[in-house]
């Protein structure tokens, strides 16, 4: 770490020292209860929801992954941010009110209840898999990379570091001292990343301009058809799959929101956090293709050669003044320690609630679930600690290892959540149909169906091997599949699924929630995230 001076030490103990203050100072008391200590039961303020939603949501795989593909595919990436307003519209408005009015404290726990527990099992099984996996492996390695990278810190070291810190508060506190760390580690991202990315705008030739005419393919969300890894048709044909999974059934976004004191405030939170990612391209987009735009200038910056991963930590490396290297660090561990953090509470939440209290100790007292819950966490921890130094093997870059993974695994899952939600008629053994048979649907449509269907000029000029639109392929068998079996095998009856399913008043608060002012009315600054966003489409198409 000969990069690092004395200054930067000291701003990363001051980092490690706050953090771990904020998590054990906001845990105590929240381990006499599996409510307080797992979702954090009728506390968290609207301002904590946003801030928790935004943070988890940044993680290594946006932070080095979508730098990395913005130098090589340039604009189009904007796309998965700026469709969060009809994936976080239909979380709001449909499947928020169902969590919340259920009582749920679990994805699987509301499968297993709207459906039975067999599909609670299998997708508990699924939960864990890919959290392990995919999530949390992704994370660590990520930000031991930018550390290795950046700061020559071994990567075996860098991830057992921030899996440690990540790990003791998330032990302690549960989701308290996730949820308030996340606040602090929110505004530490958004710091150090306006002022890499300030450092990058004062090095660009020709200014925002010079921006424009680097990017590839002209300045512009919407590409042809054949655009590699995002055509325009894989934007519309991933919101009710990856996206919807991403952002309405994933345990560890969705989980903070168990915690708001009301209705409103979860509702409140999400449209706060929905504004929020409008800033997150500025950090997660923009330095890859100033990266790419002051390469014109400077060979440095020329990367074209290079694994796409290192885009990021060679724009910290080359731009960040020595002595502040400390603050870029700090961005980096909030960045990826908030992910960290929420996923380990899931993957807790998840294994002590659907696992050990369903599976072996249904008597376990409130005490003993939550030891058991620290206890997970620790291993699960270490088991990704372990793995996932090894994604570097794999090669094309974290993003092209967690969106692969996430069009085979999220869109089945994304479909029982959505009929599941949707339509009262759709039946327990159409569910776990879909969730044992969507990943060899997937798998049968890239490797057989496409190339056996299709000709390669055809598959060329649609995209048709791109792995979001064989995830719309896979969703549209998927849906017909769980309509076919539902339709010829026994539903529960209308009143047991009633409140496990949406119905037009879920549109509205609950009447025991506060009435409010005109100005704090979740439609009125609905309304204006839904302006917001369709005004920055109209811009940037």
């Amino acid at each position: 770490m000969s990069n690092i001076n004395t200054w930067d030490i000291l701003t990363l103990v001051f980092y490690f020292v706050v953090v771990i203050s904020i998590g054990f100072f906001k845990g105590r008391g929240k381990r006499d209860s599996s409510k307080s200590f797992f979702i954090a039961k009728s506390t968290l303020p609207w301002w904590v929801i946003a801030a928790t939603f935004v943070a988890t949501g940044m993680n290594t795989e946006q932070l080095v992954g979508q730098n990395g593909m913005a130098y090589k595919v340039g604009l189009p990436l904007l796309n998965w941010y700026y469709i969060v307003f009809i994936v976080y519209s239909l979380l709001i408005f449909v499947f928020l009110p169902v969590y919340l009015r259920s009582g749920i404290m679990t994805m699987p726990e509301y499968l297993g209840r709207r459906f039975d527990g067999k599909c609670q099992d299998v997708f508990t099984v699924i939960l864990l898999l890919t959290f392990v996996f995919m999530n949390l492996a992704v994370v660590f390695y990520g930000g031991a990379k930018l550390l290795e990278v950046v700061f020559g810190l071994n990567i075996w070291l860098g991830v057992l570091l921030i899996g440690l810190v990540a790990g003791l508060y998330t032990m302690y506190g549960g989701m308290s001292s996730t949820a308030y760390a996340a606040v602090f580690q929110f505004a530490l991202i958004f710091i150090s990343g306006f002022y890499l990315m300030y450092l990058a705008w004062m090095k660009l030739p020709d200014g925002f301009s010079g921006l424009v005419a680097s990017a590839p393919c002209g300045f512009h969300l919407i590409k042809p058809a054949d655009y590699p890894v995002i055509p325009w048709q894989a934007v519309p044909l991933t919101i009710l799959g990856i996206h919807l999974y991403y952002s309405c059934a994933n345990q560890a976004l969705v989980q903070g929101c168990f915690g708001a004191r009301t209705e409103w405030d979860a509702r409140m939170g999400l449209i706060a956090a929905g504004f929020c990612v409008a800033l997150r391209p500025v950090i997660e987009v923009f330095p890859g293709l100033a990266c790419r735009a002051i390469a014109v200038v400077d060979p440095a910056f020329d990367l074209s050669c290079q694994p796409v991963d290192n885009v990021l930590p060679v724009m910290i490396r080359q731009l960040v003044p020595f002595g502040f290297q400390g603050l870029i660090l700090i961005g980096i561990l909030a960045s990826v320690m908030s992910t960290i953090s929420a996923f380990l509470n899931s993957i807790s939440t998840i294994f002590t609630m659907n696992v050990y209290k369903r599976w072996f100790d249904r008597a376990a007292d409130e005490k003993k679930l939550v030891r058991v819950g620290t206890i997970a966490t620790c291993i699960l921890m270490i088991f990704s600690i372990l793995y996932s130094p090894f994604i570097e093997t794999l090669g094309g870059g974290i993003f092209n290892y967690f969106q692969t993974l996430a069009s085979y695994i999220t869109v089945p899952l994304a479909t029982v959540f959505l009929l599941g939600v949707l339509w009262k008629r759709a039946t327990s053994a159409a569910a776990l149909t879909v969730l044992l048979a969507g990943v060899p649907i997937g798998l049968l449509v890239s490797t057989v169906l496409v190339p056996l269907c299709f000709e390669p000029a055809t598959i060329k000029a649609y995209s048709l091997d791109n792995a979001f639109v064989n995830g719309a392929m896979t969703q549209i068998i998927c849906v017909i599949l769980m309509i076919v079996v539902s339709l010829v095998t026994k539903p529960k009856t209308r009143q047991d699924v009633a409140v496990l399913t949406f119905s037009l008043d879920k549109l509205y608060l609950p009447p025991s929630d506060p009435k409010r002012p005109f100005y704090q009315k979740i439609c009125l600054w609905w309304s204006i995230f839904v302006v917001f966003y369709i005004g920055l489409y109209w811009w940037l198409w």
